[in-house]
């Protein structure tokens, strides 16, 4: 095997006989690689320490080589430029990467962490997005750290007005409609400067309001232009928000054997718990991304809030039975599984 190389003694991999495989840990300006044969020994160790010295890197790479990295921060631009030229990608998750970490975490045996996820050929790749899914992907990240911040303030404010002794309930109708009346009300005892606080929290909690609206509505107008969230939205439960999460995921459903594992992929699934003869199903696996997770359930919890008693449809039959058998979440999460699939 090949001794890790100095910046004294550099070789360039296309001078290492056999190489099949190369792993690289990405940081923002210094790279660590390896590269391994077909038997799995590892001949070829480097530290790239700049930006312009990996990409030269990855244009001289042989042919017939494949590249591995672990997903993070970059690591999508850097998979579709070694893409561009026929080059072979694999990303992996990082979590399960790290897994496969033997010693201390340092850049040496990370990267050699990924050569071993490598072969496992159960650790399923993150397809390499494009750049339209990349930008439809920041809509929804930039959508949901919105609601996520207005969704504090409005926590924050009926805190601090609880500790005054004054109670509200949670929802964006009481927040907008029961803090203004509070705050005009003179008879409450709530001091001035508090009020003023209050005040200017809740024109905060308002303009992110309006900033959800806004890409919320660039996320509609996505949705009526492209086909497949047409017809994604045909599904019960499925609107345009989860349509064009699923879209910027570009999860290749095409990859998974059959529907079940497609939903699976999303950890809408019991956790299993089997040992021996013993089957044991316990909660719901919340493996997978989250996010959709958690769309696809709001989803599905819409279509449940809309069932009527007395329907006659044999969906809202089933949906009613199941609501009925499960519970509310119960049922919701099995509806959500169903349109996964």
């Amino acid at each position: 095997m090949k001794q890790r190389t100095t910046k004294h003694s550099v070789q360039p991999l296309a001078e290492v006989p056999g190489c099949k495989t190369v792993a690289v840990d990405l940081a923002k300006r210094v790279f660590q690689v390896a590269a391994e044969d077909a038997l799995g020994q590892v001949v070829y160790e480097q530290r790239i320490k700049s930006r312009g010295a990996f990409q030269a890197f990855l244009q001289q790479l042989p042919e017939g080589v494949t590249v591995l990295m672990e997903t993070g921060p970059g690591a999508q631009a850097w998979a579709r430029q070694a893409q561009q030229r026929g080059t072979a990608v694999r990303l992996l998750p990082a979590q399960h990467v790290a897994k496969h970490r033997s010693g201390p975490k340092n850049d040496r045996n990370d990267v050699l962490a990924i050569l071993r996820a490598g072969h496992d050929r159960h650790i399923a790749s993150v397809p390499v997005k494009s750049v339209a899914a990349l930008a439809m992907q920041a809509l929804h990240r930039a959508r949901q750290g919105y609601i996520l911040r207005r969704t504090a303030l409005s926590n924050q404010m009926r805190g601090l007005l609880l500790e005054q002794g004054i109670a509200l309930a949670k929802g964006d109708v009481a927040i907008s409609r029961g803090i203004p009346e509070v705050l005009e009300d003179a008879s409450q005892p709530i001091p001035d400067p508090l009020r003023e606080l209050i005040d200017e929290l809740l024109a905060e909690w308002r303009q992110l309001g309006e900033r959800v609206a806004i890409l919320t509505g660039r996320l509609e107008a996505q949705a009526r232009d492209d086909e497949t969230a047409q017809r994604l939205m045909s599904v019960r439960g499925v609107g345009p928000i989860i349509a064009t999460a699923l879209l910027a995921k570009q999860t290749q459903p095409e990859r998974f054997a059959n529907a079940r594992q497609f939903a699976a992929y999303f950890g809408l699934v019991p956790e299993q718990h089997s040992s021996g003869e013993k089957v044991r199903l316990g909660r719901m696996g919340k493996h997978g991304d989250g996010y959709v997770r958690s769309l696809a359930i709001q989803g599905a919890q819409a279509v449940l809030r809309q069932l009527r008693p007395d329907s006659e449809q044999p969906d809202d039959r089933r949906l009613l039975r199941w609501q009925q058998r499960l519970g509310r979440k119960g049922a919701a999460v099995r509806l959500a599984n169903r349109n996964l699939r």
